[in-house]
């Protein structure tokens, strides 16, 4: 399987490749500004085809960050509030640190109640706009709170995988 960089350069030496065959084939005007608006078509074609490999990629690389054998990714919550008459779009990623394996075995089946716990927080985290630090702080050490009045000895911390 070829890497999508592999690819990408392949296509760019391809199209090159089709540039010039197109430009070296003397003809009528009429059939060279056929061939022009034939090759903008394809390169045109060719950009897209490049530009959905570039997203492609970009979105394999998000998804495929490694969190550890311990670590139990909840969200991306989604909140959209407003705040003093301005709405506020936010996402929020966390990431829960479990004591061994067989915690976040067992927190993976219960996702539900823990994105119960951890979701009115973080629209707790945004009711003032975007939050400080020490909110964030706040927030962290909260959230391992809850989880672990509910998960006694499961937790071991509360990271924010993203905010934005």
């Amino acid at each position: 399987m070829k890497s999508p960089r592999l690819r990408a350069a392949l296509l760019s030496v391809m199209f090159a490749t089709a540039l010039v065959a197109v430009a070296a084939v003397p003809g009528p005007a009429w059939a060279q500004e056929q061939d022009d608006t034939s090759s903008t078509r394809e390169r045109k074609e060719a950009e897209k085809e490049l530009r959905k490999q570039h997203k492609q990629f970009n979105r394999e690389i998000q998804y495929r960050r490694v969190v550890g054998p311990r670590v139990l990714p909840v969200g991306p919550f989604s909140i959209s509030i407003f705040v003093r008459g301005q709405p506020l779009e936010a996402r929020i990623r966390v990431a829960i640190q479990a004591i061994t394996e067989q915690d976040k075995v067992t927190l993976d089946g219960q996702k539900w109640a823990v994105n119960g716990i951890v979701y009115p927080l973080a629209v707790k985290l945004f009711e003032q706009g975007r939050p400080s630090r020490e909110q964030i702080e706040l927030f962290k050490l909260e959230t391992q709170a809850k989880l672990s009045q509910r998960y006694p000895d499961m937790i071991e911390a509360v990271f924010i995988e993203s905010l934005f």
